[in-house]
């Protein structure tokens, strides 16, 4: 009898210990612990297409009204929250010098005409602009002006006075309201930039342009954002890469408004999950010195390409990520997206919109193309490929989440969801919306419940799936939910497959 009852006991254990094994985590909502209440939400790399803008751009006037259009019918559908619009005087509005070296500006040029043509859109849909140029005018970026000598550096009293005199007619006379932040050199601390990594130099020029701003009465309309570091190490460089933004926190936080750095990961830190460890660790370092918006500028996917049909593409440059013509690519930056608002980020800016915007070296040759972009809107003139101006899947996956992710969104923590290389993230608004986007990077399919309790639960959700073999689309082609779900109880029953992403919205746009 003894032997029975322990042969049962032991049974009952073990049928105990599988049952547990196979239970299904629940994952709860902390709405108490907030990653952040400053969010702005997710956007695009937006630039005035300088090849190919007006009659005397290196293209011709390529981008007709047609071709604005089709720009902005996407990006209406993505519904950025913010843009950064970087540029070159020299592209717009410097137009040379007078006999005593004082420079000539045209601000009712064609090329300044198409630049109002993106910031006439940014402000009428309340799109956030980042402004800023990408570095002093000079040489290389010019084949009529010789610039080479004319400016010294971000320092120079004489390019920061130009610049304040473009903000006072954007801000003043146009009267542009959607641009918020002015970027002053992209990534200078990389030996690419104008600056070749001289961090004081740096400083400098940020010191007197905060002086010229507000000397110009332009204070309560504009604000610096910075470093726009990358995560890079020029040995020319006092910091190293993202230090940058740790010393900006330590020796001019009074000077800028928000943070902002670039990163292009590598897949493997994506799917690994090291991205997420390093920004938060930096976004809690800023945060604890002098808190305030911290932008993610730049985000795109370095690594080796995958598309084996373009690696012999003549109009790509080496500055492309091939990997944009791929399903992963929206796994991948679905990933990143999701990582960047869980360590902590505001905003966070996909590069890039459109292959048809920028060039190597912005020289303009059409066999350098970067391609980056969720399309290229010149793919019939530009490479005789119509085809080429589809919409790539990552276009599919970035949209979503930009248009369900608001401003008005707190983003809280989410809690015991330990599945491997399976992610989440939620915004919650004071009204009762709410997203949730979770991404399952591994070659497993992944199972779990979300506890919704806390939650002003409204009657239905929308829910998106982007996976290889499912992922609807309307006529053309921009992403629909697969389904309405009638919420009953208070949990969301998930069942997300391998290399796939969800997401889950209150709204129902």
């Amino acid at each position: 009898m003894k032997i029975q009852n322990s042969i049962a006991l032991f049974c009952a254990i073990i049928g105990f210990s599988a049952k547990s094994q196979n239970a299904i985590p629940i994952v709860s909502i902390n709405p108490k612990e907030i990653i952040s209440n400053e969010f702005i939400g997710s956007g695009i790399e937006f630039s005035a297409y300088p090849h190919a803008d007006t009659d005397d751009s290196q293209w011709g006037k390529l981008m007709t009204d047609e071709k604005w259009q089709l720009v902005f019918d996407r990006v209406s559908f993505i519904k950025p929250k913010i843009a950064r619009v970087m540029d070159q005087a020299n592209w717009r509005y410097l137009k040379g010098f007078d006999a005593t070296g004082n420079p000539i500006v045209d601000f009712e040029s064609d090329q300044m005409k198409a630049l109002y043509k993106l910031l006439d859109y940014c402000e009428k849909n309340k799109i956030i602009v980042i402004l800023g140029e990408w570095g002093q005018p000079y040489k290389l970026h010019d084949t009529h002006l010789n610039l080479q000598n004319s400016f010294t550096g971000a320092n120079d009293q004489k390019w920061i006075d130009l610049i304040v005199k473009n903000l006072d007619h954007l801000l003043n006379v146009k009267k542009y309201s959607c641009i918020k932040y002015y970027n002053l050199v992209n990534e200078p601390n990389g030996d690419w930039a104008t600056t070749d990594g001289d961090f004081q130099q740096w400083k400098e020029g940020i010191q007197m342009l905060h002086k010229s701003i507000e000397k110009a009465g332009l204070g309560k309309k504009i604000s610096i954002i910075g470093p726009d570091a990358t995560d890079f190490n020029n040995p020319r460089s006092k910091y190293k890469g993202l230090d940058w933004a740790k010393q900006t926190a330590l020796q001019i936080p009074d000077l800028v408004a928000a943070y902002d750095v670039h990163d292009y990961p590598s897949k493997e830190s994506i799917r690994s999950g090291l991205f997420q460890k390093k920004f938060s660790d930096l976004v809690r370092f800023t945060d604890s010195v002098h808190k305030k918006p911290f932008i993610l500028g730049e985000l795109g996917l370095k690594g080796e390409p995958s598309s084996k049909k373009h690696l012999g593409d003549k109009f790509t440059s080496v500055d492309s990520q091939l990997s944009v013509y791929d399903y992963d690519y929206g796994v991948d930056m679905a990933d990143a997206l999701i990582q960047a608002i869980n360590s902590g980020f505001d905003a966070i800016v996909a590069w890039d919109l459109d292959d048809a915007m920028h060039t190597k070296d912005d020289k303009g040759d059409k066999y350098q193309l970067k391609r980056w972009g969720m399309f290229n809107s010149l793919g019939k003139e530009l490479t005789d490929d119509k085809a080429d101006e589809d919409l790539r899947p990552w276009f599919y996956t970035w949209s979503v989440m930009t248009r369900n992710f608001t401003g008005d969104m707190k983003i809280v923590k989410l809690d015991n969801l330990s599945i491997d290389k399976v992610r989440a993230t939620i915004g919650i608004t004071t009204s009762g919306d709410f997203t949730i986007a979770i991404v399952n990077n591994s070659d497993a399919a992944a199972n779990f419940t979300i506890d919704t309790k806390g939650l002003k639960l409204k009657s239905k959700l929308n829910k998106y799936l982007y996976s290889e073999n499912n992922r609807p689309v309307d006529a053309k082609g921009y992403p629909v939910p697969i389904e309405k779900i009638n919420l009953k109880g208070k949990r969301i029953p998930v069942s997300i497959p391998a290399k796939s992403v969800i997401l889950y919205t209150t709204y129902q746009q």
